[in-house]
């Protein structure tokens, strides 16, 4: 198997997936941006190097300030195969997404693409999210939507020199949360 179950990371608890088809979010504080991608592509620039190093997820929030500046919370560095970024309630800004990378390649792991999990845990929380790849690939995930598409493919941001693309493993534009629930 190429994936190692999250499962075996987490708590029993964690596996048992909340129902969130009826998950009522708000709209988004506000609508997504040329300079909000900009801002969160630089981001990941930075930490990337970071991830693969390391070889961990490392993740966040992003959001506006009073002066309507974009920031981000200080990059938190989780595990191989997850990270949990700070609660909303705890940061000074208005909150527009998480962000979080996926560590370094690994052929174990399908990091090329959002896991299940990443849509889902978005989902519960209300919030959309940002995600980067070891091959440099930088997704979006609406999470009203359900659904995941890529702003830009591989190498669009820092990717980790070890990667190597799978042959047999085509990446698509968009997921769903029901695209990923198999993987």
């Amino acid at each position: 198997m190429r994936i190692l179950p999250l499962c075996l990371a987490l708590s029993l608890s964690a596996c048992v997936a909340q129902d969130v088809s009826q998950i009522q979010m708000a709209p988004r504080p506000l609508p997504q941006t040329q300079a909000e991608i900009a801002f969160v592509s630089a981001l990941f620039n930075d930490v990337q190097p970071t991830s693969f190093g390391e070889d961990r997820e490392y993740c966040g929030l992003i959001g506006v300030n009073a002066n309507g500046d974009y920031v981000a919370t200080k990059p938190r560095r989780g595990k191989v195969s997850t990270c949990l970024p700070p609660a909303p309630s705890n940061v000074s800004f208005t909150v527009l997404a998480s962000y979080h990378t996926h560590g370094a390649y690994s052929p174990q792991y399908f990091t090329e693409i959002p896991s299940f999990d990443d849509i889902r845990t978005d989902i519960e929380d209300g919030t959309d999210g940002y995600i980067a790849t070891p091959g440099g690939r930088f997704w979006y995930v609406n999470a009203r939507a359900q659904r995941a598409s890529q702003i830009c493919g591989l190498e669009c941001l820092v990717p980790d020199p070890a990667h190597v693309e799978d042959p047999e493993f085509p990446v698509f534009q968009t997921y769903t949360l029901d695209d990923l629930r198999g993987f």
